[in-house]
């Protein structure tokens, strides 16, 4: 499985220019599949949003409103 040297990278920058974030990174390999969540919630507001931003994902996921083209060959589960 590739490193999560990009996001550690990408998540410091965040940080150093003081937003809020959530990054959760899924990896898919031949046997395992992991993930990992990271995150710099500081105030209130930043975890309310971040809470109502995860509700609308997984309610369009449960209502099949997400743009996910099942051609796109990153979505098949076959191998190739």
């Amino acid at each position: 499985m590739a490193t999560n040297d990009f996001i550690l990278d990408l998540t410091d920058k965040l940080k150093e220019d003081g937003v809020e974030y959530l990054v959760i990174a899924v990896q898919k390999g031949d046997k395992k599949h992991s993930s990992n969540a990271y995150y710099n919630i500081v105030t209130d507001d930043g975890l309310e949003m971040v809470l109502t931003t995860i509700d609308e994902v997984f309610s369009d996921m449960a209502d099949g409103e997400m743009d996910i083209d099942p051609d796109d060959p990153r979505w098949n589960d076959d191998p190739q």
